[in-house]
């Protein structure tokens, strides 16, 4: 196991996030995987890469002072040559960046794969008051992305961005703003909603967050429940998918929010790099209206399908995503 010290800082960082000063992760995606901050690692994904490569136990983390968007959690697994194409994942709303198990499975060998925990999700820190209060949390959210995906980016071609929901919508204002940093993106079903309909109702919010005490609460019943209702997942998905609930800052579920106060259009409008958009045709998060005018935008970089899923459609249907978007990858990445 590779431990770095823990210092007082840790327990700074610790006391906003809510997490232990010193935390390990047991386990791994792929068994080489390893949790790490961004910051204390800038050349992980160089010459580092492969001294950690054989790695399957946990490593502790020493947490920053001060959050500069550089010490998001991520989970790195697959190939430790460094001329191998990189594709960060971004998870969606409750989620983290161990919510990728049967992609992780099926891409490692020939991709190093990065699984970051969005601020407010997994083991990155929390949200402060001030930052929820903001105009736009979710800026606040890409900013911190966006410092993390600048450490993890070593190739001049840059990354592949790799998303879901949430994670979507930061990854399209990523591929729109930071074409150096970003080489191309799939996105699954994106948070593309308009302005007006960000704010979710509070009867809404209320269950979401019932729902994840719940997962705390009653782990077994919670997981039993996810399996009843989504017979057609990978086994794998279930445990980090039921562990994320408990990790999500509810002070951020509970703004509601999951989305850009920016319109989605223009963010879209502006991608200049290959984009491809997977939609679960059994979603209502997007639906025909939105594809539509997605459509209508007539962005040459943009590609959109629709899938026989619901929201989560790696996960509702994997053969029919991976048949679909791994030949994109094998092209674009």
């Amino acid at each position: 196991m590779l431990v770095l010290p823990s210092s007082a800082s840790a327990t700074t960082r610790a006391a906003r996030s809510g997490l232990p000063g010193a935390y390990s992760r047991t386990g791994s995606l792929t068994g080489t995987g390893t949790w790490v901050t961004a910051s204390m690692v800038c050349g992980l994904l160089g010459v580092a890469s492969v001294a950690i490569a054989g790695l399957g136990a946990p490593m502790v983390s020493r947490m920053p002072n001060t959050l500069d968007g550089a010490d998001l959690t991520f989970r790195w697994a697959g190939s430790s040559d460094p001329e191998a194409p990189t594709l960060v994942l971004l998870h969606g709303l409750g989620d983290s960046g161990d919510c990728w198990p049967d992609a992780v499975r099926r891409w490692s060998p020939d991709y190093r794969v990065v699984g970051v925990d969005l601020l407010g999700h997994g083991r990155s820190p929390r949200f402060t008051p001030s930052e929820l209060a903001s105009p736009d949390p979710l800026e606040v959210m890409y900013a911190a992305a966006e410092a993390t995906v600048a450490r993890l980016t070593t190739s001049p071609r840059g990354v592949v961005l790799v998303a879901h929901s949430m994670g979507g919508g930061v990854a399209t204002a990523l591929a729109a703003r930071r074409p150096d940093l970003v080489r191309a993106a799939v996105l699954e079903e994106p948070a593309w909603r308009d302005p007006h309909l960000r704010v979710q109702a509070d009867d809404v919010i209320a269950e979401r967050i019932a729902d994840c005490r719940r997962f705390a609460e009653d782990p077994s019943g919670a997981l039993a429940d996810g399996r009843q209702d989504n017979p057609g997942w990978p086994d794998s998905e279930f445990a980090p998918w039921a562990q994320a609930k408990t990790l999500v800052d509810e002070a951020f579920l509970g703004i509601g929010v999951a989305s850009f106060a920016h319109p989605w259009e223009e963010l879209v409008s502006a991608l200049r790099v290959p984009t491809l958009v997977v939609i679960g045709a059994r979603s209502t998060l997007l639906g025909d209206t939105v594809r539509a005018r997605a459509q209508r935008l007539a962005n040459p970089c943009l590609e959109i399908h629709t899938v026989e899923a619901g929201h989560c459609v790696r996960r509702d249907v994997p053969d029919t995503y991976h048949a679909l978007v791994d030949p994109w990858l094998a092209n674009h990445a």
